[in-house]
């Protein structure tokens, strides 16, 4: 059992699942639940009619829509609106800072079965693994 646990998610039905199933039957006090929104920057940096105002219309549309999602999956779990984290950024920084400015003692995160490489974690989970202040929980998500 632990004190503080950081649910990190992506929006996917299943996978949220799994992950707040796991978190929600460790945490023996608060839980946090976290989504951070990958930067549109990242996502379309190559194409040269991604402007300033038009990158960040679609960031702030992704984050407003991130944020009603969370909290459609946090609803039903009894999770408080106050503990639903919703953060632009690559997805391992965003984790790393939640836990530290929460103080959480413990991460749960997915991890999604891969060919290669990857099937030993995934990219996000591995990230949030090497840098992380605090223990990391991954939790296998079937696809």
């Amino acid at each position: 059992m632990f004190d503080k646990i950081l649910a990190a998610i992506d929006l996917d039905e299943e996978s949220a699942s799994a992950v707040l199933d796991k978190a929600q039957a460790l945490a023996k006090g608060e839980l946090w639940v976290i989504h951070a929104v990958e930067p549109q920057y990242v996502q379309y940096s190559i194409d040269p009619t991604f402007t300033g105002s038009l990158t960040r219309a679609m960031e702030e549309d992704a984050i407003k829509a991130a944020r009603t999602r969370l909290a459609e999956v946090c609803a039903s779990r009894g999770i408080a609106e106050d503990h639903q984290l919703v953060s632009i950024g690559r997805a391992a920084d965003q984790i790393h800072e939640a836990a530290n400015a929460h103080g959480v003692d413990t991460v749960v995160i997915g991890s999604h079965a891969r060919r290669g490489l990857g099937r030993l974690l995934g990219s996000t989970a591995n990230a949030v693994l090497h840098g992380s202040p605090v223990n990391v929980m991954t939790i296998r998500v079937t696809e």
